[in-house]
């Protein structure tokens, strides 16, 4: 139920991104170019990399405190 929750959200913000990237294009009356390409894809992946960031974050202090507790 959780992992549908978040693949859900993850959904959400990736279409709501997409959308505003065309949306944008549309008001610009430009067409489908090789940078609007780049924006949609870059919608796609961004929270993958906030994902990253997150997790990088968590191992960075958990190691930490592994490295200062006494052996």
């Amino acid at each position: 139920m959780f992992e549908a929750a978040i693949v859900l959200l993850y959904g959400l913000v990736a279409v709501t991104a997409m959308a505003v990237t065309l949306l944008e294009g549309w008001a610009n009356h430009a067409g489908l170019t090789f940078h609007r390409l780049a924006g949609i894809l870059a919608c796609l992946l961004w929270p993958l990399t906030l994902l990253l960031f997150i997790l990088h974050g968590s191992v960075v202090r958990l190691l930490t405190r592994l490295s200062r507790s006494p052996a």
